[in-house]
């Protein structure tokens, strides 16, 4: 696959994850000990620094946000073992940071190669 294809997976995981933490936010329910608001705000939030480098193919943006979705991963596996009920939205939080990291370390790879050349 070419650097484009791999930027567009990288980006698809990307909006998933963020539109996955917040439908996650916004629909079940929740504790009235946290506001909506604090939860958008530390979930998703962390998400939007590393966004206008990803729509610009920036490689280092790529590089760096990578590690920062590996926190969503742990954050998504821990919940999805802790989960008594619903457990679709750390399963899909597990599955768009594992898409986006893998995506975008090959479209590094794949930039780094082509650059070369």
């Amino acid at each position: 696959m070419s650097t484009h294809h791999w930027r567009g997976l990288a980006l698809l995981g990307y909006f998933g994850l963020m539109l996955t933490l917040i439908g996650w936010i916004l629909l079940p329910e929740h504790s009235d000990n946290y506001p909506v608001s604090a939860l958008l705000l530390f979930g998703v939030m962390p998400l939007l620094f590393p966004l206008r480098g990803l729509l610009h193919g920036k490689p280092y943006t790529h590089a760096w946000a990578s590690y920062l979705v590996l926190l969503y991963f742990a954050h998504g596996i821990a919940e999805w073992y802790a989960s008594s009920g619903n457990i679709w939205f750390p399963i899909l939080e597990v599955f768009f940071s594992s898409v986006f990291f893998v995506s975008a370390m090959l479209f590094i790879k794949t930039n780094a190669k082509s650059s070369r050349s």
